[in-house]
């Protein structure tokens, strides 16, 4: 019971963070979902967190609520697959 309300409760930003990405690289919402999934996987950070580092630093909020070096791998991540298109130095909230 307690995964499905994490699940429930990290669903919002997961589909935020992939609504980005498709806006951004016209793609589906499927391969949108797995290039944060493969983000996910290559730096080790929880899908979710990812997600919210990726909004935060599409909207330049910076309000991902995770360390700074979790936040600048994910930027990394997000810099290699995007290059160009968004989520540049500006945007790192770290």
């Amino acid at each position: 019971m307690s995964q499905l309300r994490d699940a429930l409760a990290t669903q919002p930003v997961i589909e935020q963070a992939t609504g980005m990405v498709m806006l951004l690289c016209g793609w589906p919402p499927e391969a949108a979902f797995g290039v944060l999934r493969s983000i996910s996987q290559r730096t080790s950070v929880k899908l979710h967190e990812v997600a919210a580092i990726v909004v935060a630093a599409g909207s330049r909020t910076g309000a991902a609520k995770v360390d700074g070096g979790t936040a600048s791998a994910v930027l990394a991540e997000l810099r290699r697959q995007f290059p160009g298109v968004a989520f540049d130095a500006d945007s790192d909230p770290g």
